[in-house]
């Protein structure tokens, strides 16, 4: 075809085209700016399919977690690294009111045989420390002896056996004491007991600043706004001395030996030594403002540690040195083993006793004992004899030193690789003869305490050893705290407004710092719901860290240098009333030091959103809180009452 002709037959077509879609948008209108849109909507997605997708993603995250996450909705911890695991020791669990059965594991099992459990009566038992914190311990509970009864003991007698009883007593309280300290999350307890103690107490601070102007009168205005809510031991020093004698006698199923609690003189002399003379002077030294602002600075000082000086003493077992018998004379109230198998009468009543303690099998293996001695003590002994006796001695190690075995006794180490060698002829019948008499001495004595007739109830009042006499008065009441709040107990108090109240519940380390930033600190609106909405993604992460935190803190305290020195404080504080106390110039430099460490502990960041005068009003309302010693008992008291013996 020739060139034209196609040129003009195009033309003719393409303007055919355009007139019959002209017509069409014509008559059709609607349907071609849909058509219009869609091709419009196909270019657009495209070029940008994947910015749509993006916000369109972003809008479905929005809303899911808008629909699943709420207040109480927390993320785990963000820091894999930093896990906090309270440490164990595996030290026996106690049953102070029974025994633990061996086949079923309860207390009070009726259908098993119930077995021995030696930390029932000598929780010593694989407790060993340093020997210097060892020794030191020891020099206080020597100082307790020598002050609270020496003095009037002596005067009656010179027999030791009541001394070497006490001593036993306190070292039994003492190694109740560690194995609950061990098996207790020191952490937990401060983040999760003594800081929500410290909130209500923050809150009445603050209350009690707003209607003083002078720091002089903040500890009265702060006990005023209390109210009816002080704790009842704050109201006078008498009151304290008697909370701490009813504590104190709650405590003894978990702190004195079984059956130790039948003994009333005994038991009222422990509760007068242990309240009026341990506990009190210590509780005072604890909420002494210097005492405070040392502990405070161990907390909140970043610097590493102070090293020591010497290397660390060795491990020696618990208090044995203290609890040595001083007494030399034979005790006429004593009962030897071959006494009582010599009387069927006392026999019979050893065993019966046996029976309820679940330790017959101990004085079986001591009468198979005395009978192997018997045996093999015999001069010129035959070859059949000396088989004879090494197969009793199998038997004897089957029976009572296989892990397996139900009537397993627990020996010194020693003596049953002993008995594996085989080496009885030297060594083993005078090891056995020790070991029976240390196994059976605490029944015997048990024993011989459970004949006793119980005694009368006494009609009149008791006797304290902290009566109301002025050199009594003298050791109860001191410049420091003088009469706590000197609040009659029939004082009737106006009920102040409660406000501990609170919409939503504070709880863990987050919430706190919330709260005292936005009661002491004043954190802007926009702060406090940032933090608010930080909450979800980092409290279980600061939760975690700050146990972490707190475990290497107590790490550092319980050092072997750092603790003779807190017992050695301790020691000064309870006995060495006639030594000079620190000076005033030393205790204003450690609150100076306290003050200090407080005002740089806060982070650069914070001061910039709150201002470096907000700061400082605020960290000086803490640190004057911190420095009245009968407020510092108040939180004393309340961590008591909300924490159940350990």
């Amino acid at each position: 075809m020739v060139p034209w002709v196609r040129s003009v037959a195009g033309k003719l077509k393409q303007r055919l085209r355009l007139d019959v879609g002209r017509e069409i948008c014509r008559q059709y209108p609607l349907f071609c700016f849909l058509l219009l849109c869609l091709s419009a909507a196909s270019l657009l997605l495209n070029r940008y399919l994947h910015v749509l997708m993006i916000f369109w993603s972003f809008v479905a995250g929005v809303v899911t977690f808008y629909c699943s996450l709420g207040p109480d909705s927390l993320l785990p911890n963000i820091f894999f690294t930093i896990k906090y695991k309270p440490k164990q020791l595996g030290l026996q669990e106690l049953f102070p009111q029974g025994h633990s059965c061996a086949v079923c594991g309860k207390v009070k099992c009726k259908r098993h045989r119930p077995s021995l459990l030696l930390e029932n009566y000598q929780p010593w038992l694989d407790l060993k420390i340093s020997s210097k914190v060892d020794a030191s311990l020891s020099e206080v509970f020597e100082l307790v002896l020598e002050n609270f009864v020496y003095p009037w003991y002596r005067d009656v007698t010179d027999d030791e056996s009541f001394v070497d009883e006490l001593r036993v007593i306190l070292r039994f309280f003492a190694s109740v004491l560690i194995r609950r300290i061990h098996k207790v999350d020191i952490p937990s307890i401060i983040t999760k007991k003594l800081l929500k103690a410290a909130m209500k107490h923050i809150e009445v601070i603050v209350k009690a600043r707003q209607k003083v102007k002078n720091t002089e009168f903040l500890q009265q205005a702060a006990l005023e706004e209390y109210g009816p809510e002080l704790h009842v031991a704050l109201r006078s020093r008498r009151d304290e001395l008697q909370y701490l004698r009813k504590l104190t006698e709650l405590l003894f199923p978990y702190i004195l030996p079984p059956k130790a609690t039948d003994c009333r003189s005994l038991t009222l002399l422990i509760r007068e030594i242990l309240s009026g003379s341990v506990f009190l002077p210590s509780l005072d030294f604890l909420a002494d403002p210097d005492t405070v602002n040392h502990l405070l600075i161990i907390f909140i000082d970043d610097s590493p540690p102070e090293k020591a000086t010497e290397p660390a003493s060795p491990l020696v077992p618990f208090l044995q040195k203290f609890a040595e018998p001083r007494n030399k004379k034979p005790s006429v109230l004593k009962l030897e083993l071959k006494q009582i198998r010599e009387q069927q009468d006392l026999l019979f009543r050893f065993m019966n006793f046996l029976k309820q303690e679940g330790a017959v099998h101990v004085l079986q293996f001591c009468l198979t004992v005395e009978e192997f001695n018997d045996r093999i003590l015999r001069p010129e002994l035959s070859n059949d004899e000396m088989l004879s006796l090494h197969e009793e001695l199998q038997k004897i190690y089957k029976t009572y030193c296989l892990d397996e075995s139900i009537d397993k006794i627990r020996f010194d180490p020693f003596i049953v690789e002993e008995i594996q060698r085989r080496k009885i002829i030297k060594s083993v019948p005078g090891k056995l003869m020790k070991e029976k008499g240390q196994h059976l001495e605490p029944f015997i004595m048990n024993f011989i305490n459970s004949c006793e007739s119980p005694k009368p109830k006494p009609s009149r009042p008791e006797l304290t050893i902290l009566s109301p006499t002025s050199e009594n008065n003298k050791k109860l009441f001191n410049d420091l705290f003088k009469n706590n709040a000197n609040r009659a107990e029939n004082t009737e108090r106006k009920q102040n407004q409660n406000y501990f109240m609170e919409v939503m519940t504070v709880e863990g380390v987050y919430d706190y710092l919330m709260y005292v930033g936005r009661v002491v600190f004043q954190v802007p609106d926009w702060l406090h719901h940032l933090l608010m909405g930080a909450r979800i993604l980092f409290k279980n992460t600061l939760e975690m860290y700050t146990d972490y935190y707190l475990q290497c803190k107590l790490e550092q305290l319980f050092q072997e240098h750092r603790l003779v020195s807190l017992i050695t404080l301790l020691r000064d504080a309870i006995f060495c009333e006639n030594t000079e106390p620190r000076s005033l110039q030393d205790k204003q430099k450690g609150a100076k030091k306290t003050f200090e460490e407080m005002m740089n502990y806060i982070p650069d960041l914070i001061v910039k959103c709150i201002g470096e005068e907000t700061k400082y009003e605020s960290i000086r309302l803490l640190f004057d809180a911190l420095q009245q010693p009968v407020l510092n008992k108040q939180v004393q008291k309340e961590v008591t009452s909300v924490t159940s013996w350990m």
